[in-house]
């Protein structure tokens, strides 16, 4: 049986590491705004900002819950490090895209990879074997998208240096899974 990596406790409320990071969220969603005031090359809409908005919250919330939540540091680590792999994913491709432009269908590929791994964590309530594996699997998957998007889209350069950035970040999570896994045992 795998061991949960969560063990919550209320903490103080308002504290400086929570203030800056909260505070840092912030200002990386008003960075966007006020470049709009300066030049025309930013064009920000609403839903533009609620989805930054959602990300970043998401964010915050997963190294709030790897922080005060988690047991061990390899958990903490990893519950933050695969945060990171999701929010870097649904912002690369929903900004620009990984394989081609934000609208190409293999993007959508990415897409579920990363809601996937939000789907895991809830399900297996962040036990560290089954995330392992599950990051394991994305890991794996980024570079095997990248094979798909050469045989759909002939014409289009597959960045494998990005895919390959994206595979050693869910690895990293994976790894660090996989770590919290030993200690536990």
């Amino acid at each position: 049986m795998t061991k949960s990596v969560h063990n919550f406790r209320p903490r103080k409320f308002l504290n400086g590491w929570r203030i800056a990071g909260w505070g840092s969220l912030l200002a990386l969603l008003m960075l966007p705004a006020i470049a709009m005031q300066f030049t025309t090359e930013v064009g920000w809409t609403g839903s533009d900002f609620v989805f930054a908005a959602v990300l970043l919250s998401f964010l915050g919330g997963a190294v709030e819950f790897a922080v005060h939540g988690a047991r061990r540091t390899p958990a903490r680590v990893a519950i933050v490090v695969t945060a990171l792999a999701v929010f870097l994913t649904l912002w690369a491709n929903g900004a620009v895209g990984i394989i081609g432009d934000e609208g190409e269908p293999v993007n959508f590929g990415f897409t579920v990879l990363a809601l996937g791994a939000v789907a895991a964590a809830a399900v297996t309530r962040l036990r560290v074997r089954p995330m392992q594996v599950v990051t394991a699997v994305i890991a794996v998957s980024q570079i095997v998208m990248g094979f798909v998007g050469m045989l759909t889209m002939p014409g289009h350069a597959v960045e494998w240096g990005v895919l390959a950035v994206f595979a050693l970040i869910w690895g990293g999570a994976s790894w660090f899974f996989d770590r919290a896994a030993r200690m536990a045992a």
